[in-house]
């Protein structure tokens, strides 16, 4: 039995959040020799073994792991998780190409597998998109996402022999739309038609491969469009610093993740001897979407008085404890950015803004490499755990995660230790039907038109109703007809699709909320995570929803804000025919109403239970620290046909 770790997508809850459920497979380690029909060399969770999967819900790719001269591997799609992935050691070479029935077989260079994931000890797959395989073609990384780059251009030509043979299979109807393929035996004894070994840097590609699959049925823009898309599904996912109450540095594989979140002060360094200083520790998350936009909401704790400095305090951990039990939280707010982290280089490429309240200027997060595509590490002795290095060099130097901001006359900076969670996939279009991805005359489902309905865990709150659309790319957004209404308008609210980056519908500013997570083909259902983060939302600005997180409130152990995950079951919908309304149900994991939080709300609420100056507008905030929310299709909802 060969234990697996695959994405996160399933709903759980962890101690920290930043933990993703495992699973099982049949898939056994070959003997000696064999025909290559497992996915690895070594178990994935084993010593210096890492699983990875491809961007690409691909099954069939061969691949070698260098350390392993005996055996012949394929990346194995799982679909109840929704990823393909391999194994190798984690020193290892990882060689990708087609193998024909015959001799011949499409090279597809190799990758140093370091260079992508070092350590077995996270908690979800490090995950390779098509450009990461192109440039070990080409011997170079990407700098920027655009078509006249040489890797760029090899990434390109790998689609479009993936996606002209999606066509010929029946698995596509529209020629930049991302589903599981499966490399068959027809399409290795076909391949066994091409004279001798092919290279995606031949120049003469399309003609040594026709006899193969015709590639030129793929459009050069088709092909750059669906990289686009690829790259921008695999920097998809939630953001967020570990919320750590207790220092853990040097920890990695416990149930604390070893890293220190988001902290400094306001000396260089922060010096816990030094009773001026002031200190600042916080929190958020981020959902970067299928668009490539990232925003969340989030909250600091700013030591402006020197409250610490009277505690006597001798450790970070109980710097941060008395910090949420003395100080007021302030929130945060990160509007819709889409310079995040780069998909190709995997750093910050320019400084995300999250503003402050209470100041005049944002906090910066202004540098950082997400290492593993997992975790950002700001100080040395994490970026060490992470890395396996004993020495940074300037390059890791710079790789550092690092923040800085401008507040109350005063320079505070410090680093930043951050995780990517629950990473999003390919929509499955056996669940997920627009008129982009069905045949003529069958009928789609999306954009679904509904309101999602807000109940406050305090009843003294008013309810909220907040109109929402999933458009066809699988984001969602608010749908308010005018500017004073939030909800869906029963009758003239179905209408508009994927908007444009202003994001206006006849005149009215819609906002981003969040996306869908993956769609599950057996529970024929979708997962959903939003953050809604604008003042716009009033009572709502700051709620969390889908986002499937448990952050530990006091040094208490049962002290906790739960955060569920959401998922929307469409059963009745996709059983239903064109012109018809249909039914859904929304609940989270275990199958209960799905409850939403504000964790500034919740974290004002742990200020006023120890201390005796709230202010009236204090206790208000803290009612709104959470509740349930419902989901209902709009009155003018009706599924369609193609």
């Amino acid at each position: 039995m060969k234990k697996k770790i695959l994405f996160p997508f399933a709903l759980t809850t962890l101690l920290t959040a930043l933990s993703g459920c495992g699973g099982e497979s049949a898939n056994v380690i070959p003997e000696n020799n064999n025909e290559a029909t497992t996915n690895g060399t070594c178990i994935s969770g084993t010593n210096n073994c890492v699983e990875w999967g491809l961007e690409y819900p691909l099954d069939g790719l061969n691949f070698n792991c260098s350390g392993d001269k005996e055996n012949t591997f394929i990346t194995l799609f799982d679909s109840k998780n929704g990823v393909a992935s391999g194994t190798c050691r984690n020193t290892d070479n990882i060689e990708f190409y087609i193998q024909s029935f015959g001799s011949n077989k499409i090279i597809l260079g190799q990758i140093k597998l370091s260079d992508y994931a070092s350590f077995n000890a996270q908690t979800q797959l490090p995950r390779l998109s098509v450009i990461d395989i192109a440039s070990g073609i080409t011997g170079r990384r990407v700098g920027n996402l655009v078509p006249s780059d040489p890797t760029v251009q090899v990434a390109m030509r790998l689609v479009k022999i993936l996606q002209a043979l999606a066509l010929q299979k029946g698995s596509i109807v529209n020629p930049s739309d991302v589903q599981p393929l499966y490399i068959t035996e027809d399409m290795r004894k076909n391949l066994a038609k091409i004279r001798g070994n092919i290279s995606l840097t031949d120049a003469d590609l399309a003609t040594k491969i026709k006899d193969f699959i015709d590639i030129s049925q793929i459009s050069d823009e088709v092909a750059f469009a669906t990289v686009k898309k690829l790259v921008t599904i695999a920097n998809a996912a939630v953001y967020q610093p570990e919320f750590s109450l207790f220092s853990t540095s040097g920890v990695i594989g416990s149930n604390l993740s070893g890293s220190d979140g988001l902290v400094g002060c306001n000396k260089n360094p922060c010096d816990i001897q030094k009773k001026d200083t002031k200190y600042l520790f916080g929190h958020f998350m981020l959902i970067t979407d299928r668009q490539g936009y990232t925003f969340g909401s989030g909250l600091q704790w700013r030591d402006t008085e020197l409250k610490m400095a009277k505690e006597n305090l001798s450790s970070l951990g109980g710097i941060n404890a008395q910090l949420i039990r003395k100080v007021k939280p302030v929130q945060m707010t990160a509007d819709p950015q889409s310079s995040w982290i780069n998909p190709a280089t995997k750093t910050i490429r320019t400084p995300y803004r999250l503003n402050v309240a209470n100041t005049n200027g944002p906090l910066e997060l202004y540098q950082g490499r997400l290492l593993n595509d997992y975790v950002i590490a700001g100080k040395e002795a994490f970026y060490k755990k992470v890395t396996g290095k004993t020495v940074l060099d300037a390059s890791d130097q710079a790789n550092l995660g690092l923040w800085r901001l401008q507040a109350d006359g005063e320079n505070y900076a410090g680093s930043l230790d951050l995780y990517k969670i629950f990473p999003i996939s390919y929509l499955d279009r056996q669940v997920f039907k627009t008129a982009e991805n069905v045949e003529a005359g069958q009928a789609y489902i999306f954009p679904m038109y509904a309101n999602l309905e807000f109940k406050f865990t305090d009843t003294t709150v008013n309810p909220v109703t907040l109109g929402i659309v999933i458009d066809s790319n699988g984001d969602v957004r608010t749908n308010m007809q005018s500017a004073s209404n939030l909800a869906t308008d029963p009758v003239a609210g179905c209408q508009g699709d994927v908007l444009d980056s202003n994001l206006l519908l006849n005149g009215v500013q819609q906002y981003r909320l969040g996306t869908l997570g993956r769609a599950f083909v057996a529970d024929q259902a979708v997962s959903m995570r939003l953050i809604l983060a604008n003042e716009k939302f009033g009572t709502l600005n700051g709620a969390l929803v889908g986002v499937d997180s448990r952050i530990q409130s006091s040094p208490d152990s049962k002290d906790s804000i739960v955060i569920g995950g959401a998922l929307l079951n469409l059963s009745n919908v996709l059983n239903s025919s064109a012109g018809q309304t249909g039914r859904v149900t929304f609940l989270n994991s275990v199958g209960d109403t799905v409850q939403w939080a504000n964790t500034y709300a919740s974290f004002q609420k742990v200020y006023n239970s120890n201390n005796e100056d709230e202010t009236p507008a204090d206790i208000q905030l803290a009612k709104l620290n959470g509740g349930s929310v419902e989901f209902k299709l709009a009155d003018c909802y009706r599924i369609k046909a193609k």
